[in-house]
């Protein structure tokens, strides 16, 4: 189901996405907008440099949660991910 995550210009905000047992060894990424295979739109992914350092993943293989931190939040955030 999709989430709404808000936040201030400045400031950070984590994204938390749970996951189904059997992907925990599968990399993790956020894009912006639509998100299909070979998209320059991947904002950052898991064992990869972000595009932009803001952007960071970790990955909680027990709890299968990843979650996305942005920080120093900027307008053009702003957006469906």
């Amino acid at each position: 189901a999709p989430v709404t995550v808000n936040g201030h210009r400045g400031e950070s905000v984590d994204i938390r996405c749970p996951y189904e047992s059997g992907y925990e060894s599968y990399s993790k990424y956020l894009c912006k907008g639509e998100c299909n295979i070979g998209n320059k739109n991947i904002m950052v992914e898991s064992g990869s440099p972000a595009k932009d350092e803001r952007f960071s993943v970790t990955d909680n293989k027990t709890a299968r949660v990843f979650t996305i931190t942005i920080t120093d939040l900027r307008t053009d955030d702003a957006g469906q991910y």
